[in-house]
């Protein structure tokens, strides 16, 4: 892929770990998307998870592109800056009331039953109970404070951060779809900016133009994690299987994350066919954190937060429009109507690197890569 740079960061993985797959239906409500994903946290810590991933749009789904545009985050950039200083550390360990609602809401969960979700299963936002006044700092500034409560590294899968002034012609207001991992100790590992942006009309049933409000990314970021090397993508990169084969070939890529927020409509014609093959012909595991259900008006996901191996056996599907998967709950009216299975919800999977090291070894799919050429 021309004229994409590229960004690594390192850390030690083990050979096996746990990791949590997350389904969400996140709404307009910072408060109450936040809310579920600590619950989330809860249930990763208590099964044992080194890592939690998280879908696109993990913490705001705007009604309309100006609501998306008012409600994003600050440049990443400045965070960054931020964190490196006193004062920020300082920062992420104070214990503000809404802070205090998701460390609480952290604990509980994970004292629950090993294996029981469904105690959040299907619930309402009302029952993500807060008071309106409690304030917080942005969604990602949370996610830290989350990561560093539960001990837990996290895939932020789709945070909307604002450009920086400057960036976009004219002097526009537009943002980035930006993927953040987090370590156990809050701290940013990576961050990658969405490349391919989706702008797609299906006559009568999708009408999305994401570059109206968003900037591409230009940098391909692989990060090191307990559970191996990952390779950063948002939803529709998806579809471009040669930016995989850069993150697996150029910079060791070992897990694929696809956060995502698929429509109903490409995710019952391509969103199992298209993960399953991103994980045969790369050679790895496949971890793809889903929304599900609708939204508001105007948007409805297709769900399925899903698991392949590096064989392309699907491990762990949590469910979604055409199916309960592998551990979805069927959910009945007055809940049924928003979404078809419970959420939030986890999935957890065993990230095995000696397998996969395996597969690679008996069908050397890379290194024959490496020998082709091709003539015109």
């Amino acid at each position: 892929m021309a004229a994409i740079a590229k960004t690594a960061t390192t850390t030690a993985p083990t050979r096996i770990a746990r990791a949590a797959v997350a389904q969400l239906r996140s709404t307009n409500d910072k408060r109450s998307n936040l809310l579920n994903i600590a619950k989330c946290a809860g249930w990763a810590k208590r099964d044992g998870a080194r890592m939690l991933f998280l879908p696109e749009c993990l913490g705001f789904m705007g009604d309309s592109a100006q609501h998306t545009l008012d409600n994003a985050d600050p440049p990443i950039g400045d965070l960054l800056l931020e964190e490196e200083s006193t004062c920020s550390q300082k920062f992420l360990t104070t214990m503000t009331p809404f802070r205090k609602a998701l460390a609480d809401t952290i604990e509980s969960h994970a004292g629950a039953s090993l294996g029981n979700n469904n105690a959040a299963m299907g619930e309402s936002e009302s029952d993500n109970r807060y008071d309106d006044a409690m304030s917080f700092a942005s969604i990602i500034e949370e996610l830290r404070f989350i990561a560093r409560e539960s001990k837990l590294w996290i895939s932020g899968g789709g945070v909307h951060t604002t450009a920086a002034v400057g960036v976009a012609p004219g002097d526009e207001r537009r943002i980035y779809n930006t993927h953040v991992i987090i370590d156990d100790e809050g701290q940013i590992r990576a961050h990658y900016h969405k490349i391919h942006l989706f702008d797609v009309s299906i006559p009568g049933k999708v009408k999305l133009r994401e570059s109206w409000t968003t900037l591409r990314g230009d940098k391909l970021v692989v990060c090191d994690s307990p559970i191996g090397k990952l390779g950063l993508s948002i939803c529709y990169d998806l579809r471009f299987s040669e930016m995989y084969v850069d993150l697996v070939q150029g910079m060791g890529a070992e897990v694929l994350l696809v956060p995502s927020a698929f429509t109903v409509t490409t995710g019952r014609a391509h969103w199992h066919a298209l993960l399953k093959a991103r994980a045969i012909e790369s050679q790895c595991y496949v971890l793809a954190a889903a929304q599900v259900g609708q939204h508001n008006e105007k948007r409805q996901s297709y769900g399925h937060s899903i698991v392949y191996d590096p064989w392309g056996e699907l491990v762990a599907d949590a469910g979604g429009y055409d199916g309960t998967g592998f551990s979805g709950t069927v959910l009945e009216p007055p809940q049924g109507e928003l979404s078809p299975v419970g959420v939030p919800s986890i999935i957890i999977s065993e990230i095995d690197l000696d397998k996969l090291k395996s597969v690679r070894e008996r069908m050397p799919i890379q290194q024959h890569r490496n020998n082709s050429s091709f003539s015109h």
